[in-house]
């Protein structure tokens, strides 16, 4: 009879470490893993997305999209049919959200109440994170496509190993997809040099999107890119490639190409501001903000938290977080940032923001191997990651060093950061 797959706790020589960071100097009421909700599900997962007002959690997870009610733990509904579910966006009026699916280059369109698809909005390929911008009811659409083999393309992987070395000759395009969210129709795009990441927006419309492979971020203005788009004669749907009527997308597809090169259509200089992150920052995997100061914080694969004055761009400063980072949050009730850091052994780094600039890491949480994304309550101040167990089949072939670890079945977990 085959053994059960096991959850592998010993520490055998040739599998990743299983030790768990030390905790620093701890405040006052130090934070720590309050509950563990058991969802269920298959598969990877991505980012996660807080709606404070509802008290729901929705986690980009493989075939699915999940909503986790924050008040019990459970697992209150789903939306199937994805091939790769990787982020959520939530508009303004608590009636939609959005979902972009990598493997089929779409976003869907869910009704919040119902949890049924309303539509599908085809993007190009390769959609992962996602914008909304209330000014002007956009939704911006980030696609890095990096080419086949190329140094950086690991970096659009939400768990991939740091680059290595200084940085190599840039030749990688990346496109932003912009949706009329009034009419679901994908109406423009930008073309932008390098391999783009995480995006977020500010509270004055403009979109902040991390550059990967320049260490870099790009800022651009959310209402100048929509004068932009509907400057085109007309506005509709992007024609399918190949298609009949793909040789009229100049008529009918605003293509803003802002690479600078010598087929640009717009001028990048006036449309395009960058922000340099060296030499603090080198793979930037996340940003969040703090509008209230104006700053802008990016999580950095190379261990470093990197602060920026949003206004000039400048470095106000540079902390150090935990290994293997993909997600970082900012609880603007309470002046916290967090780093979910589970691409290692796990953790949760805490820095406190005592004035606009005054920084500090003023705890660092063992979490689980491989929580690595994660969501701010900002009503309540506790901190959403989600993870699963690794086990073993020991009845498989192989040794010590070549033993394959699968997801424990069931596992998929949410845990709940609170003091």
């Amino acid at each position: 009879m085959k053994r059960a797959v096991l959850v592998f706790v010993l520490a055998c020589a040739g599998l990743p470490a299983q030790t768990v960071p030390l905790a620093t100097e701890l405040p006052s009421q130090p934070f720590f893993i309050k509950s563990t909700w058991y969802v269920g599900g298959t598969g990877n997962w991505d980012y996660l997305t807080m709606d404070p007002q509802a008290g729901r959690l929705y986690i980009a997870h493989g075939v699915t999209m999940q909503v986790v009610d924050i008040d019990s733990g459970a697992l209150v509904g789903e939306i199937t049919g994805f091939y790769e579910a990787r982020q959520v966006a939530l508009d303004d009026t608590g009636q939609f959200g959005f979902v972009s699916d990598g493997g089929q280059g779409k976003v869907v369109v869910f009704d919040r109440q119902t949890l049924k698809k309303v539509a599908e909005i085809d993007t190009g390929a390769n959609p992962r994170s996602l914008v909304f911008d209330t000014l002007t009811k956009l939704l911006f659409v980030v696609r890095a496509n990096p080419p086949e083999n190329a140094p950086s393309a690991a970096a659009s992987h939400p768990r991939a190993p740091s680059r290595e070395g200084p940085p190599a000759e840039i030749t990688t395009e990346s496109k932003v997809t912009v949706i009329d969210t009034q009419s679901d129709e994908a109406i423009g795009e930008i073309t932008l040099p390098g391999l783009l990441g995480f995006a977020v927006a500010d509270q004055n419309d403009e979109i902040y999107v991390a550059v990967t492979d320049r260490d870099e971020v790009y800022r651009f203005d959310a209402e100048a890119v929509a004068t932009l788009v509907h400057q085109q004669p007309e506005s509709g749907k992007r024609p399918a490639p190949g298609s009949a009527t793909a040789a009229k997308t100049a008529e009918s597809w605003a293509a803003l190409d802002w690479t600078g090169g010598a087929h640009a259509t717009e001028p990048a200089e006036g449309r395009l501001r960058v922000y340099n992150l060296r030499p603090d920052c080198s793979d930037p995997r996340s940003l969040a903000m703090d509008n209230a100061h104006l700053r802008l914080f990016a999580a950095c694969n190379n261990r470093k938290l990197v602060v920026l004055n949003t206004g000039t761009g400048d470095r106000v400063t540079a902390l150090p977080i935990g290994p293997g980072v993909d997600a970082v949050g900012y609880d603007v009730e309470h002046g916290l940032i967090f780093t979910a850091n589970g691409g290692a052994e796990g953790s949760l780094t805490i820095v406190r923001q005592d004035v606009t600039d005054s920084y500090a890491v003023i705890q660092t949480l063992p979490t689980r191997q491989r929580a690595s994304t994660l969501a701010v309550d900002p009503t309540t101040g506790s901190v959403y990651l989600v993870t699963d167990y690794l086990g073993v089949n020991l009845d498989r072939p192989g040794g010590i060093g070549t033993l394959e670890q699968t997801p424990v079945k069931g596992s998929f977990q949410v845990l709940r950061v609170s003091n």
